[in-house]
């Protein structure tokens, strides 16, 4: 017997809990099953549950797979107080459960029991208990195997609410999920926990701050947490059903870092035996990494794991089977994140981020030397081990959860294995033959406001919109047409539209990370980079289409392409002497030539020819200058918020610049008098690395990118192997 129910001939399909409620309810039919009985059945005596609210959702989940109601139950029936029993009549037919069919429910509906029975009637109600009673013992016996009988992963939601969500980690049993929600809207995230298959979670923190990455301790009974909030930042611990939380350790976390590395960076882990607390920070504020640390659960005493900071890097050279966008990832933001006990307690894996390669390593507990697993560019969104210990599920992605999806390596290293689901997935939980993981899905638009002769802005107007991402604006010469970068054919690609924003045309197909398209002064080509060869190079295509150009064919990096006023050269921002910096080749090719010394990204040249204006780096603060001729370098702007080094634009007398400081909002700056004003208040959140401001060039349009919605689903996997 396979465990299998059936009704009208068409075969019921059932979660693992409803189905234990069935096969408890027919063990005894017609007679009530108590809600103890069913709670002692459901779960271990040590289980931290709210039990009622469980079997609630259980019953309910079996009575809309059996098409019942509680009002007039044909199947199960509530006995108030007390419990449920099941009612209906069954028949057994080779290996399934076979219900009565609609016509035999109508008729049974259809007439009023009688009193009196025929002897024939007793006779067979007594064969049908006894059919009854063998059958219930099949069922018990079979279906403790039922689940281990299904091969094929079982994919479902299990998390849809709007809003963003993240981190989430599921229970010991694997019958609970916590996770990171900002309630649907607002920058603040709370922790919530709820019974999978069910709607409503239970809000666990309430607090101003941005509450993330739960563990659960061995038995499921608390939860630890991270913190971020202005002098509460650290480490706490909460019961996992609810009640008073206590801080167990201050952490040197800001808000800032949680929007550039944590959101998609494990910071926490709870050792299977429960005597530890792996963790990611830095011992102080000077320091230019994070390390791993191991923190006991009963005295808080925390030691070093590891340095990465003193690691040679030798990782950054090696390569990855698929490399989506490349991140820009700060100075601050180096170091090891996502840490993940193995089930046996005895090994720590770990991502580590250094000059924007991501690796993930093993090291034994309570130390020893590291183990390198793999390096690429994008292995930085969570991983997990397997049931058995012997494979890590990592996340892969670029940049806002583009062109993700989950893979899995042994935990000695060799080549990973692309799993068959998690499409843009990321952030991996798993507990036994249970994975969850995060599906996020960003929508960028760019917007467009009128200028007046004071600077003032005019009302806002959504001008190149999608369900997608576009993103990096750039007017033609004449004003005529924008060039700007999309995802809405799968992956970022260039495309071009008229200056209302209608007639989209699709320029590039390189089915690769490809963007920040730049026009020449002419108006006859559009420089930008492309990741198709594997690392980023430098492009150029005429405006009407055609054939490309490949300028750059180092192993280095170069992104960020940008015009001289003349036409002859093409500056672009390279890693090729080991840190990003402004370079600068003809636009016919050929060999580059330096242009910073001291930190570069995302040129541009001024109207006049004199200067070289550029952005210290992608996630550095502030705009420079350094003369064309050569010389000193000059700070102009120093409010330019890291990780907006694309929000920003250079007119004859002044900057148009992102400030972040209060409200987000386009701030101008006189180059002459040095002063700055604001211009207008973004409606809705700026997109962190991303190039997202440009001016026409009679300076009366301006565009911005904005972020118009950022979602995540959680998904959860059953039969994972």
């Amino acid at each position: 017997m396979s465990g299998e129910l059936r009704r009208d001939g068409v075969k019921v399909k059932l979660q693992e809990q409803p189905f234990q409620v069935l096969a408890t309810l027919l063990e005894r039919p017609g007679d009530v099953v108590t809600r103890e009985e069913l709670q002692k059945k459901l779960w271990p005596a040590d289980t931290f549950v709210d039990f009622d609210h469980s079997i609630n959702a259980a019953i309910r989940r079996l009575r809309d797979a059996l098409g019942d109601s509680a009002e007039t139950p044909v199947f199960v029936e509530t006995v108030a107080r007390r419990g449920y029993r099941f009612i209906a009549p069954l028949e057994l037919q080779q290996s399934a459960i076979v219900l009565p069919s609609m016509e035999d429910r109508r008729r049974r509906e259809s007439f009023q029991v009688r009193p009196r029975q025929s002897s024939l009637a007793k006779r067979s109600t007594v064969l049908s208990a006894l059919t009854i009673g063998v059958l219930a013992l099949l069922l018990v016996y079979y279906s403790r195997s039922f689940r281990g009988q299904l091969q094929q992963p079982v994919i479902t939601p299990a998390l849809t609410s709007i809003g963003e969500k993240y981190t989430p980690s599921l229970s010991p049993d694997g019958q609970h999920l916590a996770f990171s929600w900002n309630g649907g809207s607002g920058p603040h995230f709370s922790l919530y926990v709820k019974v999978l298959g069910t709607e409503e979670p239970l809000r666990l923190t309430r607090q101003d701050s941005i509450d993330f990455d739960p563990a659960w301790s061995p038995d499921g009974r608390y939860i630890a947490f991270c913190r971020i909030s202005q002098g509460e930042s650290g480490i706490y611990v909460i019961p996992a059903m609810g009640g008073a939380e206590r801080r167990l350790r201050k952490t040197l976390w800001e808000e800032r870092e949680f929007y550039e590395i944590f959101w998609y960076a494990g910071r926490l882990a709870w050792s299977p035996d429960g005597n530890y607390l792996a963790f990611s920070d830095r011992a102080s504020r000077d320091e230019p990494a994070l390390s791993m640390y191991l923190m006991s659960f009963e005295s808080l005493d925390a030691r070093r794991l590891t340095s990465p900071f003193l690691s040679a890097g030798a990782e950054a050279h090696e390569s990855s089977p698929e490399q989506p966008a490349m991140a820009f990832v700060s100075l601050r933001s180096r170091g090891d994140v996502n840490p993940e006990f193995s089930p046996d307690g005895k090994t720590l894996a770990f991502a580590r981020v250094s000059r924007g390669v991501q690796a993930i390593y093993t090291i034994p507990i309570p130390g020893g030397p590291e183990r390198h697993l793999i390096s690429g560019r994008a292995f930085n969104w969570g991983l997990a081990w397997t049931g058995d210990g012997r494979n890590i599920v990592f996340g892969s992605a670029g940049w806002l959860a583009t062109d993700a999806s989950l893979w899995k390596i042994s935990a000695h290293g060799g080549q990973p294995e692309r799993l068959q689901f998690g499409d843009e997935g990321v952030q991996p939980s798993i507990r036994g033959s249970k994975l969850v993981y995060v599906r996020q899905r960003a929508n960028l638009n760019i917007w467009m406001r009128r200028l007046d002769a004071s600077r003032h802005a005019g009302s806002p107007h959504r001008l190149i919109a999608s369900t997608r991402m576009e993103s990096g604006p750039q007017f033609s010469p004449d004003g005529s047409q924008i060039a700007f970068e999309s995802t809405r054919s799968g992956t970022y690609e260039v495309w071009m539209c008229q200056s209302n924003g209608t007639g989209p045309i699709q320029l590039t197909r390189f089915n690769s990370h490809t963007g920040t398209p730049r026009w020449s002064a002419d108006g006859r080509q559009i420089a930008f980079d492309s990741r198709a060869a594997g690392n980023a190079d430098i492009y150029a295509l005429g405006s009407e289409g055609g054939p490309t150009r490949r300028l750059t064919s180092e192993p280095s990096g170069e992104v960020v392409p940008n015009w001289s006023g003349d036409g002859r050269w093409i500056y672009f921002a390279s890693d090729r002497s080991g840190g990003w910096e402004i370079w600068k080749m003809a636009s016919s090719g050929g060999s580059a030539v330096q242009v910073t010394h001291q930190g570069g990204f995302a040129a541009v040249e001024s109207s006049d020819g004199r200067f070289v204006y550029y952005a210290k780096g992608p996630t550095l603060p502030g705009i420079w200058r350094i003369p064309t001729s050569g010389g000193d370098e000059e700070e102009i702007v120093g409010s330019l918020e890291p990780g907006y080094w694309g929000y920003w634009a250079l007119v004859d007398d002044g900057i148009y610049y992102l400030d972040t400081r209060a409200q987000p909002a386009i701030t101008f700056f006189d180059l002459k008098s040095r002063r700055t004003w604001r211009a207008f208040d973004l409606e809705n959140p700026p997109a962190r690395e991303a190039p997202g401001l440009a001016l026409s060039s009679d300076k009366k349009t301006i565009l911005y990118t904005q972020i118009d919605g950022l979602t995540s689903d959680v998904i959860l996997v059953d039969n994972f192997r």
